[in-house]
């Protein structure tokens, strides 16, 4: 048998084609010349979750379905479903709803082959099916490959540590070298390192604090993003939402986002209420995960668990940035967090949408250091009450007060109020006039 090597996308091919034949885990393995536990491995890593039902048969995966004799169990649907047995609906929407519904799963997936590839039943069953997929196992690979190579290899608590090391002597005029030489004892890592974390702005210190750093010319490289967690994708790709959307039809979403204002400069964190097109934004001084992190522990401290758990949705799809990759300070809360696929801001519409609203008052270029929250909490008022046609004409500000309103003061915890349809401004003059408001206050004082 060969040294270990890789498998590549030929390799899965074949043991795609072998699956399908029914071919032994242990054939497999000598075909590609490789252990059986190998394969065994790379099937179980990357075999792909389906809901499909066939096409004659009910959409029910529970476990009573041959004997229940329960009709009407849909409170909504009696109308349409109240001679009709629940186990022949085809809407799945009973499962939800029934108190006796337990799911059931195929005992098969959990012995070799561990797939459903070969299986002459795939076509007709009705409970949740595995498959392995060559060209999806190896983009899924080499996606892990690469994200495992790049990124920050250190947590929030070690970068702030480093951060409250380096940053005080970098102000004080003191070089890299100096720093790490003369406390060569503290510090493990290297001076590279040490200029990287200034460049992407993750340490207090920036590069204008380095006189001799300014004076050079940058060196043009791709910029890469350093993510707090590098394996934050897995199980959380845009093809896991869906694949949990789809078991999950009537579960709210809510989008996050960042929009900038000018690079490295300040910037704000987007949650869209994807239902209402309900849309809050949340200045931040920097564009990283504790920045984000913040903000969730904030509202989960005033609102409470039973509170947050309710307005906020359980199903999160957020964006492909460093500024998002660390989902577990924000799953410790009960919320599913998944991401959108690199440069595809179609996967979350509604919140790139709303997103030309702000822009129509902020263009592309405006700095928002000279902006204050209070400018937001204005601006993302008149965004919610714009009228909107798909919402039946209606702003999204009446939608989500008519929901939660008698839960909280919307305008005590998010700081959004309603402005009167005839004086909502969407244009550069809303940022002029509190500008040059504020401009007159601290004149005043």
């Amino acid at each position: 048998m060969k040294h270990y090597t890789r498998i590549c996308l030929n390799e899965r091919i074949v043991i795609q084609s072998e699956l399908v034949k029914c071919t032994s885990l242990g054939n497999i393995a000598k075909l590609i010349h490789k252990s059986t536990s190998s394969i065994s491995r790379e099937i179980c890593s990357h075999r792909i979750v389906s809901y499909s039902f066939g096409s004659c048969y009910a959409h029910n995966r529970c476990i009573h379905r041959f004997d229940c004799e329960y009709t009407g169990v849909c409170t909504a649907m009696k109308y349409i479903c109240k001679s009709r047995k629940c186990k022949s609906c085809k809407k799945n929407r009973c499962n939800l709803t029934c108190k006796d519904y337990q799911e059931e799963h195929c005992l098969l997936l959990s012995k070799p082959p561990y797939v459903c590839n070969g299986c002459d039943r795939k076509h007709k069953c009705s409970l949740v099916k595995q498959f392995y997929k060559a060209k999806e196992a190896d983009d899924t690979y080499c996606s892990l490959r690469s994200e495992s190579r790049s990124g920050l290899n250190m947590t929030e608590l070690e970068l702030k540590e480093l951060d409250d090391l380096i940053s005080p002597r970098i102000l004080l005029g003191q070089s890299v070298h100096h720093i790490l030489t003369s406390s060569s004892n503290v510090f493990t890592i290297s001076e590279k390192q040490v200029y990287r974390l200034v460049h992407s702005g993750l340490i207090t210190a920036k590069p204008i604090d380095m006189p001799r750093v300014v004076r050079m010319k940058p060196r043009k490289k791709k910029s890469t993003e350093l993510k707090v967690d590098k394996k934050c994708r897995i199980k959380r790709t845009y093809e896991d939402y869906k694949a949990y959307m789809e078991a999950h039809p009537d579960e709210a979403v809510l989008q996050g986002d960042t929009v900038e204002g000018v690079k490295g400069g300040k910037c704000i964190l987007t949650l869209t209420w994807v239902q209402w097109s309900f849309q809050l934004g949340f200045l931040r001084d920097h564009n990283n995960s504790a920045s984000v992190t913040a903000i969730v522990d904030h509202f989960y401290s005033i609102l409470g668990a039973v509170l947050f758990q309710k307005i906020f949705p359980s199903v999160w799809l957020l964006d492909n940035g460093s500024e998002f990759s660390d989902p577990a300070s924000i799953e410790k809360y009960g919320i599913h967090v998944f991401y959108c696929d690199p440069s595809a801001p179609y996967q979350k519409g509604t919140c790139e949408n709303n997103h030309e609203h702000i822009r129509r008052v902020c263009p592309k270029g405006t700095s928002f250091d000279c902006l204050t929250q209070e400018f937001f909490d204005l601006l993302f008022s008149h965004i919610n009450s714009f009228n909107r046609k798909k919402l039946n004409n209606r702003c999204p500000y009446d939608l989500f007060s008519s929901l939660f309103g008698a839960d909280i003061s919307i305008q005590d915890v998010f700081h959004s109020k309603m402005i009167h349809p005839e004086d909502v401004n969407l244009t550069p003059s809303l940022l002029r006039s509190f500008l040059s408001s504020h401009q007159i206050e601290k004149e005043e004082n």
